[in-house]
């Protein structure tokens, strides 16, 4: 009896690239805050954009990812599709941003818990969750590990 088997490969797919005047090193919340800022624009969103930056072995910047788009409140954020980016540029580690289109930065309680989540699930995969970083606008920013909310 013959049976029909699909086969599959899994694989990453550059949308765009361009240069910026940015650190390879992303090692404070001053410089994802300004990768969140120069490459996705996220100041500027008028819905909320949930993104990470996946960090590679030799601690440099791999890759930026836009992961979900919301609305004005919030958006659709699940451990499975952040680490799937982060599996696939074999990142050692993440820093998550997110921006408040109210401009207003504190981190709500749905920020803090589904934080959390990303780094007990980062734990399992060992897979490093630096920080969170929520964007009010161009310069106005906040540090979920540096306001040890986190």
């Amino acid at each position: 009896m013959a049976v029909n088997i699909q086969k599959y490969d899994v694989r990453l797919v550059k949308e765009e690239g361009s240069r910026y005047e940015l650190d390879k090193k992303v090692k404070e919340p001053e410089e994802a805050h300004k990768v969140f800022v120069e490459v996705l624009e996220l100041h500027q969103r008028p819905q909320e954009v949930f993104a990470i930056i996946t960090i590679d072995v030799k601690s440099n910047l791999n890759g930026v990812f836009e992961v979900s788009k919301g609305n004005l409140y919030s958006s659709i954020v699940h451990p499975t599709i952040i680490f799937q980016r982060a599996i696939l540029q074999n990142a050692v580690a993440i820093v998550m941003g997110h921006n408040h289109p109210s401009g207003d930065t504190k981190p709500s309680d749905r920020d803090i818990k589904i934080t959390n989540q990303i780094i007990e699930a980062g734990k399992i995969l060992d897979i490093n969750m630096m920080d969170h970083v929520v964007i009010g606008d161009r310069d106005n920013f906040v540090s979920m590990r540096e306001k040890e909310v986190i």
